[in-house]
């Protein structure tokens, strides 16, 4: 799924294995979601992106689904 999720990770300076400890799953699962090969929960990826110091929509929406506000309407 997402290589952002990485990309948060690595510039958060945490190891695939520090991260999955301070989220109390393992290195394996977190490198799953990483890589697209497992979905998660809401909370879980607020949990992720809290983390990471991160917007979850910014590591976890891809960007053609991007949310935007047209006519003072949020869509995505």
């Amino acid at each position: 799924m997402n290589s952002l999720v990485k990309t948060a990770r690595i510039s958060s300076q945490l190891s695939i294995e520090d991260a999955a400890r301070k989220l109390n799953i393992s290195a394996g699962y977190l490198s799953q979601i990483e890589n697209g090969h497992r979905q998660i929960s809401s909370t879980r990826a607020e949990e992720i992106a809290n983390l990471y110091r991160k917007n979850k929509d910014d590591i976890f929406l891809p960007s053609r689904y991007a949310i935007r506000e047209v006519n003072g309407q949020t869509t995505a």
